[in-house]
């Protein structure tokens, strides 16, 4: 008998990590497009999709630890999780990528404005794009790193789901709970009309908090859901069917089959893919940069895209996995907070029947990020 997503997913042996660094490269790949000077591509959707994926998954992982902890003891983890890497990530594209930027373009680079470029940035909130006129060539235009834009929705998404997990009710209807908002937001994504400027921010929440909650749900049935390559299949062809079609469909209708499927995937494939070094959120936080220094160098213009996303991807990854090493992983070893905290009187204990997921924490979870083409 096919086994339970709480089955398959409760022990290391998983391959959640390796689906994160697959969406993490293609979300490198969707980028190299625009920033390799291609233009437009039909496969554009591809890197949205992957963002998707990431909140779903986000959904799915972090729940858990919400319903075995406190509200403070939750959110501080969570920000141990996203703020070191990303603070060190601006840091690294003010005072190396940007200098390199200045020198290819041809112009000046002031420390004044690398460390406001960091100071305007740190709140999660992008503010500043640019640093001086260090992008003047190019391709792309003026944004050092288009993927960090998300990370304020992933926090987001923290916090909400921190607050709605903390009520009672909630606690003990999860899967009605969740599923009611599944049903809620595309619907509400889609009556919302595409809003101008900040205002967009609205749009961006009500997508990807689709899929949050998508996983939330998925994590809430995770002992009666059973991997399946019929329904993997299907859920497949939908999103793929979805992805070509129309941008709208793909976010109204995937948040259930795109989080079944990255689920099943995690559950069946059997890969040592990441298996002892989580560098899917370096990847894609450092990505961005390496490729517009790549795009200044001009190498769009002598290899075709596959290439340029390769040498990406490449460049990058030992970024990554310094990230991880010497960051990531050193920030989430820190005990800022007791490591258990009993919930308080709304405490609904987690059930742990024949496949709940194991009490470890999932703090090697990656940040959602990212949203091609804005």
């Amino acid at each position: 008998m096919a086994r339970t997503f709480g089955t398959a997913l409760a022990g290391r042996d998983n391959s959640l990590n390796a689906v994160r660094l697959v969406l993490a490269a293609a979300v490198i790949l969707a980028h190299s497009w625009t920033i390799g000077g291609y233009g437009d591509t039909i496969f554009r959707w591809i890197g949205a999709n992957s963002v998707n994926g990431f909140f779903a998954l986000s959904g799915f992982l972090i729940a858990g630890s919400r319903l075995r902890h406190d509200f403070r003891h939750y959110i501080t983890r969570r920000a141990q999780r996203i703020f070191p890497g990303f603070w060190v990530c601006l840091v690294v594209i003010a005072f190396v990528f940007a200098p390199i930027g200045a020198l290819l373009s041809g112009v000046s680079w002031h420390p004044g404005e690398a460390l406001g470029y960091i100071r305007n940035n740190a709140s999660l909130v992008i503010f500043d794009r640019d640093i001086g006129q260090t992008l003047t060539t190019s391709p792309e235009g003026a944004n050092w790193n288009r993927s960090l834009w998300s990370l304020m929705h992933e926090f987001i998404a923290y916090i909400v789901c921190g607050v709605l997990l903390g009520v009672l009710w909630v606690r003990r209807n999860l899967a009605l709970a969740a599923g009611i908002v599944v049903a809620v937001l595309p619907l509400a994504y889609v009556a919302v009309p595409d809003l101008d400027g900040p205002a967009h921010m609205l749009n961006d929440s009500l997508r990807l908090l689709s899929f949050y909650f998508a996983g939330v749900l998925a994590y809430a049935l995770r002992d009666r859901l059973r991997t399946s390559h019929a329904l993997a299949g299907v859920a497949a062809v939908t999103v793929l069917t979805a992805g070509f079609t129309s941008e709208t469909l793909l976010y109204a209708i995937t948040p259930i089959p795109l989080t079944y499927l990255l689920l099943h995937i995690g559950s069946t494939w059997r890969t040592q893919l990441a298996a002892k070094e989580d560098a899917s959120f370096g990847l894609y936080i450092y990505g961005y940069p390496v490729q517009q220094v790549l795009a200044m160098l001009g190498l769009g213009a002598i290899v075709p895209v596959w290439a340029f996303a390769i040498v990406s991807m490449a460049l990058a990854f030992p970024l990554a996995i310094a990230s991880w090493r010497l960051v990531e992983k050193p920030a989430m070893a820190l005990r800022l907070v007791p490591t258990r905290v009993p919930e308080v009187s709304t405490a609904v204990p987690t059930p742990a029947p024949d496949g709940a997921l194991a009490q470890r924490e999932w703090d090697h979870h990656v940040p959602s990020t990212l949203l091609v083409g804005r």
